[in-house]
């Protein structure tokens, strides 16, 4: 209703501007009468504000959807997380051959990922 009130003020405004004028000793006065840029301005001014008054108030409202959450970070295998965040992970270098055969634990850390 509010909305409709503005558009019939705006179009009595815009209405009102335009007022043909006599001019004394036979001259006539030209086809716009009285209508100046200062007038036109106005009328179109008032005119692009009822379009958006009117264009806005058709607009509907999405519901925020919120971003998914990203998946869990984890290790490869058997590999644990120490308390820095990073995957502990082990593994056998077996070196030689035959009798002169060493074996050795060796120890590595990486960034966990999505698993």
């Amino acid at each position: 209703m509010k909305k409709l009130l503005v558009a019939a003020a705006m179009a009595a405004l815009v209405s009102g501007t335009a007022v043909a004028q006599e001019q004394a000793g036979g001259s006539s006065a030209g086809a716009l009468g009285n209508v100046n840029a200062e007038h036109i301005v106005a009328g179109a001014v008032g005119l692009a504000v009822a379009a958006a008054i009117i264009s806005n108030s058709r607009g509907t409202t999405l519901p925020v959807v919120p971003p998914p959450p990203p998946p869990p970070l984890g290790c490869l295998g058997d590999d644990e997380i120490n308390d820095d965040g990073f995957c502990v992970g082990s593994t056998t270098i077996v070196t030689g051959t035959g009798t002169n055969t060493f074996t050795q634990l060796a120890t590595f850390t990486y960034a966990p990922s999505a698993q």
